[in-house]
């Protein structure tokens, strides 16, 4: 094969290759993640089967809870690092290329101003405190 032919081809095939693995990866992940559910599922059961059998009481199911909210300085973190590609994307493309590519990078920075904002929000929400509600049936009443 002449070089003109071959260098297209290859360039062809990166990206084909890329969304290959990524895809295979991504099944190798759903696949891994599944059995290892159901085996702590499995595993779950056996134990409480063998508390029943054994005449032992049983603790109150504690199914698998989602995730928790990952901590606040989290989304701090998020937004600043999405914010930081977007601002990089945005000018960094447009002075290497000159031309409107890095207009895309402004999602980014989106991302990261909502990342900041919502922090910033949760932040002063948690800061202020509760009031605790007048009972109900008082005679209180606003002056």
């Amino acid at each position: 094969m002449p070089h003109e032919v071959l260098v297209p081809a290859l360039a062809l095939l990166i990206p084909i290759v890329s969304v290959a693995a990524g895809m295979g990866a991504l099944i190798i992940w759903i696949v891994v993640w599944y059995r290892r559910r159901m085996r702590e599922i499995d595993c779950r059961h056996r134990e409480r089967m063998a508390a029943i059998e054994k005449g032992l009481e049983l603790p109150p199911e504690s199914l698998p809870q989602p995730e928790q909210m990952p901590p606040l300085s989290r989304y701090l973190l998020r937004g600043l690092i999405w914010l930081g590609i977007g601002l990089a994307l945005t000018f960094g493309v447009h002075e290497r290329l000159g031309t409107q590519t890095g207009s895309f990078g402004w999602i980014a920075v989106a991302v990261g101003a909502a990342y900041l904002i919502y922090y910033f929000v949760e932040e002063r929400r948690a800061a202020v405190p509760k009031r605790e509600a007048p009972a109900s049936g008082s005679d209180q009443t606003p002056e």
